[in-house]
């Protein structure tokens, strides 16, 4: 591992929020705010969280001993555990292991990773040294020529899926941002520059470790700025607005796994599918684009419902224990991606840190899953859980039971 941090996982971080409060300590205060935030009011960030606490589990009891099973497939792809490592920008800034450590620690957890256009080194290096298979996200501003040839190099890089993300027709005002002089398009105004420097100079640890990185990938001969990799410096990260033509286009480039990230309604997920989607997200991007969109996991029962097994359906938003993610699994999605969840162990310590999160989480969903005396994740359905009143689905009536073939090993709760 690049310098910068611990090296061990036993590190104190017995939970994400506590991998939290170590990024928060390890990082400058404009990087730690950069991952943390959300848009406006974070409204739609916290509501993110809230949604989660607000469905209850029907657990089985006497069921006789349970060793819970938390692998999965997806799309073809064998997971460990149904946790995705889901894109973000401006990765290369928090921590010098970057999005290539996040590629290898999701490989050694036996999961798939996904890179940002924006995460700040090029696509080419991270596949390089990746172990495991990887998405690329899509972000084209300059429109459908952009677009051809990100997919392109993705293509000749051996990626195995694009997710292409519709929720950036517009920036979210991300106010901790503006307020530590970051403007969108993302470049720093001279006021902003002279204050980020103090900051930054807080952390000296953080700066060694940055500028050692640095210098190492100009030793190794890594590739040149570009759109899919500039600079931390260098990021510009503007709007990327597709229509659904866009993504049928990108359809019809891509031979390989194509992902509609940024769905929040039946309707665009009929649209996704329809434009040739194997998969969605349901995603509103943390919170941190439209604040006052609603919490993934309410509209994700809609969203199941109308895809009907067409295509694979993921969430993002709010995931912070495993529970969580047994609870989206119960009302219908396939995986989840996490962001901020490892980002914080990426910032605290790197890879390492991006490891122990992962293992925190598949040591919560086993536990959650024995404690309910559920046999595996694929036995998971909505007769699991108890959904709040008004959380629809398509048909606008309560949610049915989902076929799980699994599901048979456990008797059903008595009312």
């Amino acid at each position: 591992m690049a310098g910068g941090g611990p090296t061990t996982t036993d590190s104190g971080i017995h939970s994400v929020e506590d991998a939290r409060r170590r990024a928060r300590r390890a990082v400058p205060r404009p990087v730690f705010d950069y991952i943390d935030g959300g848009a406006d009011d974070e409204v739609t960030m916290g509501e993110n969280v809230r949604a989660f606490r607000q469905i209850t589990f029907r657990p089985r009891m006497a069921v006789g001993p349970v060793d819970p099973d938390t692998a999965t497939t997806l799309l073809g792809t064998p997971l460990s555990l149904p946790v995705v490592l889901g894109p973000a920008g401006l990765v290369r800034v928090m921590h010098p292991d970057g999005a290539a450590g996040v590629a290898r620690a999701a490989a050694d957890a036996g999961t798939i990773s996904v890179l940002s256009t924006v995460a700040g080194t090029s696509l080419e290096d991270v596949a390089a040294t990746a172990t495991g298979p990887m998405w690329f996200q899509l972000y084209a501003p300059g429109g459908p020529s952009q677009s051809d040839e990100l997919v392109d190099r993705a293509r000749q890089a051996r990626y195995t899926g694009i997710v292409v993300t519709v929720d950036t027709a517009a920036l979210g005002n991300r106010e901790r941002d503006v307020r530590h002089g970051v403007v969108p398009p993302l470049r720093l105004t001279p006021t902003g520059a002279l204050r980020l420097g103090t900051k930054f100079a807080a952390r000296p640890r953080w700066l060694l470790g940055m500028a050692r990185a640095e210098a190492g990938a100009r030793r190794r001969g890594a590739s040149a700025p570009t759109t899919a990799g500039p600079t931390a410096t260098g990021v510009v990260m503007a709007a990327s607005p597709f229509s659904w033509g866009d993504v049928a286009a990108i359809r019809r480039r891509w031979p390989g796994t194509l992902v509609v990230k940024g769905v929040l309604g039946a309707g665009d997920a009929r649209l996704a599918v329809e434009a040739g989607a194997d998969a969605v997200v349901v995603s509103n991007h943390g919170g941190r684009q439209l604040d006052g969109a609603p919490a993934t996991l309410r509209v994700l029962p809609s969203v199941v419902d109308a895809v009907a097994g067409r295509a694979a359906v993921l969430l993002d938003g709010g995931v912070r224990r495993g529970s969580d993610v047994v609870k989206a699994l119960a009302v219908g999605a396939d995986a989840v991606m996490i962001g901020r969840a490892y980002l914080y162990g990426l910032a605290a310590c790197g890879r390492p840190g991006v490891q122990r999160v992962v293992e925190i989480l598949r040591a919560e969903m086993v536990r959650t899953l024995a404690l309910m005396g559920c046999p595996s994740v694929g036995a998971l359905d909505r007769s699991w859980v108890d959904l709040p009143a008004g959380w629809e689905t398509a048909a606008g009536g309560p949610p049915p039971r989902r076929d799980a073939a699994a599901g048979a090993s456990a008797p059903e709760p008595r009312d």
